[in-house]
């Protein structure tokens, strides 16, 4: 058995509809969401190998470490003191995917909760300290919740969004407040006028038609931290080509998993193509 290539999972993924759902429940537009994703990733959470996408936060590894192991590895590169822009070189060192996970790879050797408790992680970047705030019990946990399904990202950012009390900030799209609540400041306002931009464009286009409860489906458990329930059952939509293998997710026919299944197979002799 090969071992697990670190960042990769099942990448189940979600729809529109789930997005509007939150929405719905929140009070606000899916594009004033969907606009902190197209800042935060460029809407989309995986890098083109299919790894998910993170950025070590040498400074917030500094945090985790301490004495002789701290001096260790701010002289290798993996830990400073205080942040450090992109502009100034902050980040030269995380060109590529390679280059950020040979970061985290080299700090979990020497810290292995502080390692994940100092990257942001997947389609909403949201930072593994705050793993608990999200509903997950360790960094790690999170990182690997992540990599299975965006339904957890999904849920991790929704209660991120209620615990850190932006709710009210985005049914207003008070993005200044948005980017000092989630980026933690010291932007300079930078994310909020660009959230606002991908909102305007978002509301002029796909969500042009976007109206309350005009995509409403059955509302899905949050998901545990510690998956129990077997998997979404897949439908016969392609995956993106620039994305690893998806499942969209739906809701589940009455009458159980094996029922559920059943309908598929169904299904997939009775129709051909795209849902």
């Amino acid at each position: 058995m090969t071992n697990p290539v670190l960042g990769k999972g099942e990448a189940i993924a979600i729809s529109d509809a789930d997005i509007a759902n939150l929405a719905d429940s929140l009070g606000c537009h899916p594009a004033d969401l969907q606009a902190i994703a197209e800042v935060e990733s460029n809407g989309f959470g995986w890098f083109p190998d299919g790894r998910i996408k993170i950025l070590f936060e040498k400074h917030w590894f500094y945090k985790y470490i301490e004495g002789t192991t701290r001096t260790n590895a701010v002289k290798s590169g993996l830990a400073r003191a205080t942040w450090i822009s992109p502009a100034k070189g902050g980040y030269k060192d995380q060109a590529t995917a390679d280059q950020r996970y040979s970061l985290l790879e080299r700090a979990m050797k020497v810290n292995r909760d502080g390692a994940f408790k100092s990257i942001s992680i997947g389609t909403y970047q949201i930072m593994g300290f705050n793993h608990q705030v999200c509903g997950h019990p360790t960094a790690e946990d999170m990182f690997n919740a992540f990599c299975k399904s965006e339904a957890y990202q999904l849920s991790a950012f929704a209660a991120f969004l209620k615990n850190k009390g932006l709710v009210s900030a985005i049914q207003r799209r008070a993005f200044i407040e948005v980017e000092r609540g989630y980026n933690g400041g010291g932007l300079n306002g930078a994310y909020a006028t660009r959230m606002k931009a991908a909102s305007d464009s978002l509301r002029a286009g796909k969500w042009k038609s976007y109206t309350r409860g005009s995509m409403a489906i059955p509302k899905p458990t949050i998901p545990p931290a510690e998956p129990v329930s077997p998997p979404p059952v897949p439908i016969d939509a392609p995956p993106a080509p620039d994305r690893p293998a998806v499942i969209t997710q739906g809701p589940v026919p009455s009458g159980g998993w094996l029922a559920a299944i059943l309908a598929v197979i169904a299904s997939a002799f009775g129709k051909k193509g795209n849902s």
